[in-house]
């Protein structure tokens, strides 16, 4: 038991197959949070909320990448209006967070075998 144990930890496939897709999901959310330090990435403020950077309706992706922690206030601010023409109009905006939503949107889109070692690794500037 012990063996069968420690290859469970090590191993990344075989830790997506035993999570439940609720879980799967959890994580993955989690992950964003983390790599923002659960801030919202327009204001700084306590994330709540993540925020489709291209509107679902849009045809937004549910993708890593087009996914950003946000306060309740800027995502529901924000609504379906094109990010960067919206935050730009913001008295909070902020070129350097602007750089880090760049950044974070030009990431590689990650593939699930890498997910859990590569979904903490990215930390914005």
């Amino acid at each position: 038991a012990p063996k069968a144990c420690s290859i469970m930890k090590k191993d990344p496939l075989t830790l997506l197959i035993e999570l439940t897709p609720k879980r799967a999901k959890r994580r993955f959310r989690e992950s964003i949070y983390h790599a923002w330090d659960h801030k919202c990435a327009y204001c700084g403020q306590p994330a709540t909320s993540l925020d489709h950077i291209i509107p679902r309706f849009k045809s937004g992706s549910s993708n890593r990448n087009n996914l950003i922690p946000a306060c309740q206030r800027c995502n529901s601010n924000k609504g379906s209006m094109d990010m960067e023409t919206w935050y730009k109009q913001q008295s909070y905006f902020c070129a350097y967070r602007m750089e880090n939503i760049n950044a974070w949107i030009n990431q590689e889109v990650i593939d699930i075998y890498n997910y859990t070692k590569l979904s903490l690794s990215f930390k914005p500037a």
